[in-house]
C-alpha cells in the first residue's frame, strides 16, 4: 500500500525572527514564514561570550534554610 503525499510542503526563503530583533533567510523550511524564535546566534550566551549571564549559585546550607523557612511558614 502506497500513501501519496506524505510529505511536508517545503517553502522556499523563509525569514526568521528573533525576540532581540535580529532578523534572517533561511533557504527551506516546512513551516511558513515568518518564524518567531526565542534566541538566535546575536543574543544567545554560547555564541557571545562577552554577553555573561550572571547565574547565582546556591551552596547546600542556602538551599536547606530556604526550604526550611517555607516549610516553618507553610505550618503558620
Amino acid at each position: 500500500m502506497v500513501q501519496k503525499d506524505i510529505q511536508p510542503k517545503i517553502y522556499k526563503d523563509v525569514e526568521v525572527v528573533c525576540i532581540c530583533g535580529e532578523k534572517h533567510i533561511i533557504a527551506s523550511s516546512t513551516v511558513p514564514g515568518p518564524i518567531k524564535v526565542e534566541s538566535c546566534k546575536a543574543c544567545h550566551p554560547t555564541y557571545n561570550p562577552d554577553k555573561k549571564v550572571e547565574v547565582i549559585v546556591k551552596g547546600r546550607r542556602q538551599k536547606y534554610l530556604e526550604k526550611m523557612e517555607k516549610i516553618n511558614s507553610m505550618k503558620k
